[in-house]
């Protein structure tokens, strides 16, 4: 039975509420929260808009800042939205009202101001300007990788080649198209968007579109329950100890959760993510979009990807094929281990919980080593994950010096800015998938709540 709906503003959570929802409401998924409310409101500033007949282009994670709940949009609306006019124009154009509290009055309001103050200066001294040398040079070394791996496939070395298609092609394809899904690397939301649709279709055999609106939940509320789609990864994976009892009913095994820590890079990420992907989620988004660009990318990457490899090594086209599915598996392994390191081992906020916009980044996400060019280049500059959260579209090879400087930020509001080295943070996640699988197995299966 639903709880009763909102009609009044003195029934809706005011921006300010850092309270918990009632039990009922708190197991509730962020779209069938929204439904109970009569009127659905979004805050940006001190001022609410009115989105209840509203269709967000991005998708439902719009259901994750209503005000009604006690959330604030301000920082999530200005970050992903930097670069978008439109927008802008279209939350004008919105129904509105006054807030009944400023912002001056939350807890953290003097850290958000000086926040706003600090990222200013940030823009001013150019730290979100793209560099069109830069993004010539990502594409370059994309061809370069292929074409090597090429090379090698034609020298009779067909697993070196392969390695090289998935981690120095495929992964990397995965974090440039990663860049252009937020608008942060031309600064032209049009050409980053063609630039994700090829580097996603051609270098992953998946659809950008499909993966914004999962990864835009993960930055909107990063660890956070219900929320994060990150953490909806049972019964593959748990990486928190209630993950069985607060993700939706599934399976479950002990005997899997037991060794999770050893099958989560070659069997979950490496398999499981990468066929239900490649195979099943992503084509069927495409089809029901009928997106026709990023349809015939992920074509391209089945069908030319095959081809390279059957006449540079001289295979039939199922063998062929074999090695293409064998550089992806690499790929995704690659990919998929090295997210999991910025965030997954960290605690996670409660489903009923709202936290601000600089504390969700820096209390749920880590930056690892850097200070370091070479991780830097392994991780495709998202190593710098507390920044990236911070600023989402800000160009992430700047976010390196981004990362030195915050240091005096977050000393000044005591904010605990957590920097681990590249080996910790490999600790760190699979210490933690050890400890969850564990408790799992010793456990069972909690009753859910």
């Amino acid at each position: 039975m639903c709880p009763p709906k909102e009609s009044t503003r003195k029934n809706a959570g005011g921006p300010l509420t850092r309270g918990k929802l009632s039990a009922d409401l708190a197991k509730l998924e962020p779209h069938k929260l929204a439904q109970t409310f009569d009127t659905r409101w979004v805050r940006v500033g001190d001022v609410e808009y009115d989105v209840t007949n509203f269709k967000h282009p991005g998708g439902s994670v719009i259901f994750y800042m209503l005000s009604n709940t006690g959330a604030d949009a301000t920082e999530a609306f200005n970050e992903f939205h930097m670069r978008s006019p439109k927008a802008w124009k279209m939350l004008k154009a919105l129904p509105n009202r006054p807030a009944e509290t400023p912002r001056s009055q939350d807890p953290d309001g003097p850290m958000l101001e000086d926040f706003a103050k600090w990222r200013a200066q940030l823009e001013k001294e150019g730290f979100f300007k793209p560099s069109i040398a830069h993004v010539a040079y990502r594409i370059a070394e994309l061809a370069a990788m292929f074409a090597l791996g090429c090379y090698i496939m034609s020298l009779g070395y067909p697993v070196v080649a392969s390695i090289v298609f998935g981690a120095f092609f495929g992964a990397r394809c995965g974090w440039v198209q990663h860049e252009g899904g937020h608008n942060s690397l031309t600064g032209n939301i049009w050409l980053d968007k063609r630039i994700q649709a090829a580097t996603c279709g051609f270098g992953l055999s998946t659809s950008g579109d499909m993966w914004n609106q999962m990864h835009n939940k993960h930055h909107a509320t990063p660890q956070k329950v219900r929320h994060d789609m990150d953490l909806d990864t049972t019964p593959a994976v748990a990486f928190f100890k209630t993950a069985v009892e607060d993700n939706r009913p599934r399976g479950f095994s002990r005997a899997w959760s037991r060794a999770q820590a050893w099958t989560f890079v070659p069997v979950t990420s490496g398999l499981l993510v990468q066929m239900f992907w490649i195979y099943v989620l992503h084509p069927r988004q495409v089809a029901r979009k009928k997106n026709y660009e990023e349809a015939s990318w992920m074509i391209l990457s089945h069908v030319l990807r095959t081809a390279t490899i059957k006449y540079a090594g001289g295979y039939s086209w199922p063998v062929a094929y074999l090695w293409f599915s064998f550089g992806n598996w690499i790929a995704y392994m690659y990919l998929f281990a090295h997210f999991s390191t910025s965030h997954t081992h960290l605690e996670v906020v409660p489903s009923d919980k709202h936290i601000s916009w600089v504390n969700y980044a820096v209390d749920h996400t880590v930056d690892i080593d850097p200070s370091k060019g070479y991780v830097n280049w392994l991780m495709g500059y998202l190593n710098c994950q507390v920044i990236h959260h911070l600023f989402p579209d800000m160009p992430q090879f700047r976010q390196p010096e981004v990362s030195r400087r915050f240091v005096a930020f977050a000393k000044k509001w005591n904010l605990n800015y957590k920097v681990l080295t590249y080996y910790g943070a490999w600790k760190a996640t699979f210490t933690n998938l050890d400890t969850v699988g564990q408790h799992y197995y010793k456990h069972g299966k909690a009753h859910a709540h």
